[in-house]
């Protein structure tokens, strides 16, 4: 790999990681807001049409639980990553292998299970 071709590629590592990192916290930010939203209309014994609400709060529930795993994750392989260039080691290495598939999965996880409460609740909304 030539300098400028490293160089690319580390910027764009580096456009990988902070686009990565903003698409778990906009998904976090929507699931808690969404999920603050639900459980008010349940306390406030709205009706909201033939899909139970409860489905709904459990899938955005699970989104946010997946969103802090992501991030706690993600975390995780930045430490482990920076202890394996700098001090070597198996254990570094092994950890650092796997926290990134991990932050991966509960990023889906986490966009899925958004995705269906948000399907969930908008089909409620609309058979009203």
């Amino acid at each position: 790999m030539t300098p400028e071709e490293h160089e690319r590629y580390v910027r764009w590592q580096d456009y990988r990681i902070t686009q990565h990192s903003f698409s778990i916290n906009l998904f976090l930010s929507f699931a808690v807001a969404s999920l603050a939203y639900a459980i008010n209309l349940k306390f406030e014994h709205k009706p909201h049409g033939n899909i139970p609400l409860e489905l709904t709060i459990a899938c955005w529930g699970l989104s946010a639980a997946f969103g802090c795993v992501a991030t706690i994750f993600k975390l995780l392989d930045f430490r482990y990553t920076a202890r394996k260039i700098k001090d070597g080691g198996g254990f570094n290495t092994l950890m650092a292998k796997v926290c990134g598939p991990i932050t991966w999965v509960g990023f889906w996880v986490q966009v899925i299970a958004y995705s269906y409460g948000a399907y969930l609740f908008i089909s409620g909304a609309a058979s009203q």
